[in-house]
């Protein structure tokens, strides 16, 4: 059963998700609520599993790539567990694109080594790498 969120919940969220820091304090001034409340909301949020963690992003400099996988659906089952082992952020979809990984290396020579890995799972049938731009 999913657990239940109300507005309420969506505005915590969503003020977390623009930062993470934001104190509970804070949050309570801009939504009109005790500092307690908030704090009981957040931790019920987590408690729920609706929020995982939290975390910040960093502007570093390097390259950031998403990797679309195909895979041979007779391995597909082991072929994820694989990739999930060996990587951080990795999605599946339904569709022509099977896996998406989401990489961030030092330079572009970093992305080709980790594609090659990729390649050479058992399973892999395709890769596509995307480079982000901006």
């Amino acid at each position: 059963m999913e657990p239940e969120m109300d507005e309420r919940d969506r505005m915590i969220l969503e003020i977390l998700q623009n930062n993470c820091r934001t104190t509970n304090t804070e949050i309570a001034l801009s939504l009109g609520v005790s500092e307690g409340t908030i704090r009981k909301r957040i931790k019920r949020l987590v408690d729920d599993g609706i929020i995982e963690k939290f975390t910040i992003v960093t502007k570093k400099a390097g390259q950031d790539a998403l990797i679309l996988v195909r895979v041979d659906t007779r391995e597909s089952g082991q072929t994820i567990r694989t990739l999930k082992e060996r990587f951080k952020e990795v999605f599946e979809f339904s569709g022509k694109t099977d896996i998406a990984i989401r990489v961030k290396a030092s330079f572009i020579g970093e992305i080709n080594t980790i594609v090659d890995e990729i390649r050479n799972i058992s399973g892999v049938r395709s890769t596509e790498t995307l480079i982000r731009l901006k």
